[in-house]
């Protein structure tokens, strides 16, 4: 039997490789669609992570879809506590690909363990058509969104903007920000301010 945790696990690997017949084959043959390996990553985390900058094509989106329609958890953390829709959203795998997880249940307001959601991959990727596709989520749960930014302003300066359930200017410039107060995000309901979740903008690395 194979160790779900092997680092050859056969459905790891055809997945993150994009191959949807052999996933099929190998999900039909029983293989554990939420086995690990030892980086913690399961079928549906590699496959959105070995994007790495590409836009998602038909056959990714046919291979997600299918590994969410027999139960992936689309909300399973890796070691870095980073889910498939921040993994998506880190390396611009597109507004399909997001709206496909958020409608199979993946969690937009969840954080990795250096407080980062996939919110703020999706501004730190300046990927605007998945980042609006995210605040609408957030909407549908009854959230708020408060995004606050430092753009250039048109003396060259900087200027502190607030943006509520809207996205950023094209002039905001997050990669470039030295503090996590820089950007802020807010989401919950404007009723009760004191349940409020706040993600700090952090620059990510590899």
């Amino acid at each position: 039997m194979l160790d779900p945790l092997s680092d050859c696990s056969p459905l790891i690997s055809a997945a993150s490789s994009g191959k949807l017949r052999l996933v099929r084959l190998l999900v039909d043959g029983g293989a554990e669609v939420n086995g690990r390996n030892p980086k913690g990553e399961t079928a549906l985390l590699a496959a959105c992570k070995a994007l790495r900058g590409e836009p998602a094509g038909p056959e990714t989106i046919k291979l997600l879809t299918y590994l969410l329609q027999n139960k992936a958890d689309p909300n399973a953390q890796d070691r870095a506590g980073r889910t498939a829709l921040m993994y998506a959203c880190m390396e611009r795998a597109g507004a399909q690909v997001a709206a496909t997880l958020l409608a199979a249940g993946a969690d937009p307001s969840m954080e990795d363990y250096s407080g980062a959601s996939a919110l703020v991959y999706a501004i730190n990727a300046q990927h605007q058509p998945t980042l609006k596709v995210l605040m609408d989520a957030c909407q549908v749960r009854g959230r708020d969104i408060i995004i606050i930014a430092t753009e250039v302003g048109v003396h060259g300066g900087p200027v502190t903007r607030r943006y509520l359930n809207v996205l950023p200017s094209p002039n905001t410039s997050p990669v470039s920000c030295m503090s996590p107060s820089d950007i802020v995000l807010k989401t919950g309901s404007p009723n009760s301010p004191e349940g409020e979740n706040i993600f700090n903008f952090r620059a990510t690395s590899e």
